[in-house]
């Protein structure tokens, strides 16, 4: 019963660090989603205010935020299937620790009745011993 604990004990902290991979890519997207948004907003607030040089570049402007916006769809869609990778990882996690919680509960019960067996035997053997003497005169 121990090695199947140790074996659920390791799947569990295999689901654990699956969880942890995956968290740290939702992370990363909302922090690059987070970045592009913000480059986007830098674009747009200097085509607020018209100077020669942009109007030099509006259409490179133009088309860097276009760029931008499909970069930001495209890791959008990937950030939100991250996500759901990321709650079934949790999932499993906790899954995995349930099954791992029940092998333990029930090894600490196996364990707890050889431990009872092993007392019975004891007494039945102290009490035959004991039956077996004469007894003392008084």
């Amino acid at each position: 019963m121990a090695s199947q604990t140790k074996k659920l004990g390791r799947i569990a902290d295999v689901f654990h660090d699956l969880e942890t991979v995956e968290r740290v890519r939702v992370s990363d997207l909302t922090q690059e989603i987070a970045s592009l948004r913000a480059a986007q907003d830098d674009i747009f607030r200097s085509l607020e205010s018209p100077s020669p040089v942009n109007g030099l570049f509006t259409a490179l402007l133009s088309s860097r935020v276009g760029r931008l916006e499909r970069r930001i769809q495209q890791l959008s869609r990937e950030h939100e299937i991250a996500l759901k990778r990321y709650a079934e990882a949790a999932a499993r996690g906790r899954s995995a620790d349930r099954l791992l919680a029940e092998a333990k509960g029930e090894e600490a019960r196996k364990r707890e009745q050889a431990e009872l067996e092993a007392l019975l035997e004891f007494q039945e053997a102290v009490g035959a011993q004991g039956r077996g003497k004469s007894p003392r005169p008084s």
